[in-house]
Parts: structure tokens; sequence; C-alpha cells
């Protein structure tokens, strides 16, 4: 249940969830909530702060939205509660939906809404978890690869080595490139490898990272076959470009994040 305040029109106040239920069984609940109206009123993203191993969040934290009171009566509150995990994507737990025209926002009011638990979609898409760091001091980025999950099987093969190219890109051309070992009979492969490249501060912004996963080829002169590839970098868009804009802004700190391999 979430528990809401709304107050004086635009502000709105998030307040209390109680009995969560956490997104994987036996796991710890580390949930937040982003808030929307919906139609949009602006680009800015309004997230709670993430409360950690905590099935009964108090959060108390206020959030605006630029909009008339006219416009507010046609507009949907959604309140959507996630459960963070550090290394991969965070869970839906379920949402909250209020049609404003149901609500007197002249005055301070308080409403308990029920969470609609979300299904996990299908579980279809190659991804790839990636953990990007940049270090100033030594003009060093470091590629982590850290596992894959629902890699393809090519054509006429029951099974797949999968591992994995990292080309260092600069200007949209090629400069350097890497490569993890190959982890056998495996769709789901966990590499843990560290790929490190150097790239000068000044060179940052026009740089990329090309992650391409291949299947080891079983006889000597036979080519290596693509699974999927992404490219993440500052041009990029989504969640590409974000990865890399989080790396630049964060120094020195690893940033994990799942990519969607095409």
């Amino acid at each position: 249940m979430i528990f809401i305040n709304v107050l004086f029109i635009i502000r709105k106040y998030l307040y209390h969830t109680h009995d969560l239920a956490g997104s994987d069984q036996g796991g710890f609940n580390d949930p937040y909530v982003r808030l929307a109206l919906s139609p949009e009123v602006d680009s800015r993203k309004r997230q709670t702060t993430i409360r950690r191993n905590d099935p009964n969040p108090f959060f108390d934290q206020h959030f605006k939205f630029p909009i008339s009171h006219e416009d507010l009566q046609s507009k949907m509150l959604i309140l959507q509660v996630f459960d963070y995990d550090r290394f991969s994507r965070n869970d839906v737990i379920g949402e909250v939906r209020m049609s404003m025209d149901e609500f007197d926002v002249t005055s301070s009011i308080e409403v308990w809404g029920e969470i609609t638990k979300n299904k996990k979609p299908p579980e279809e898409l190659q991804e790839v978890l990636v953990s990007l760091s940049y270090l100033p001091s030594a003009e060093r980025l470091t590629v982590v690869l850290l596992k894959a999950r629902n890699l393809f099987l090519p054509q006429e093969k029951d099974s797949v080595d999968p591992f994995v190219k990292v080309y260092l890109l600069v200007n949209g051309k090629r400069i350097k490139k890497k490569k993890t070992a190959a982890r056998k009979g495996s769709c789901n492969p966990v590499w843990n490898e560290a790929l490190t490249f150097s790239l000068s501060a000044s060179n940052v912004a026009n740089a990329a990272i090309e992650i391409c996963i291949m299947d080891q080829a079983n006889d000597l002169i036979g080519s290596n076959p693509l699974l999927g590839c992404c490219l993440i970098g500052p041009k990029e868009t989504g969640p590409e470009r974000d990865h890399w804009l989080d790396m630049t802004q964060s120094p020195r700190k690893a940033i994990a994040c799942w990519h969607t391999m095409r």
C-alpha cells in the first residue's frame, strides 16, 4: 500500500508504503518509488531515495510538478515501486494509478492506494552486464564483463561457447581490441573479467566501447559466429548513453548496467 499526501495542488508528498512483497523469493527489500503524471508534464525524473532492507519503508519526501489546477484534473498520478539491485535491472514490484479528477487537491489529503503487482516480462532478450569505471589520474578505462543471459544458439548448434570482444572507439574508429576467455556450453555465461584501456581525458567525450559476444568456433579454421553487439558511449541513446555519462560523472567508481545485445 502507498500513502500519499497531496499538498497545494502541485506538490506531491510521498509518505509511506506498507508490507511490500520482495521481487525475489528470499531476497532483500530495497524499495524506492518513481512518480509521474500521465500524460507527462515535463521530462524530469522523480524518485525517492532507496530504503535498504526495509519492507515497510517510510519516505517522507516532497515532489513538485509544474501544472495548473485545471490541467491537473485530466492527469493520472502513477507511482511505481521498485526493488533496487546494484548489479541487475531493478525489478518493478507493482504500481498505483490515481485519477486526479477524483480528488480535491485544493487542500491537503491523504490517500491509501493498493499496489497492483506487475508480472515479469518473458526473458527473451540477449543481455550483457557490464561495469565501467574511468580513472582520470591514470587516464585508464576499465571494462568489466560480468555476465550475459539468454544468449541465442547459432543455427544447427545445440550449445554455445561464448566469449566477448571489446573494442575501444575514438571518433568512431576502432583503436584497440581486447577479449575475454570463452565459457563452454552456456547461454548464461559468467566471465567476471576486467579489460583495461588507455584513454586520455581529452578523448573521453569522443570515445565509446563496442561489445561483441562471439561463439568460439570448434575447429581451427572456422570463423567465430557473432551472437550480438552493443555500443556504449556519449553519442548513443537510452541506457547506452546514460551508462557512459554516469561513469564520467563518477570518476574512480565502478558503474554496472545491463545492455541489450542487437
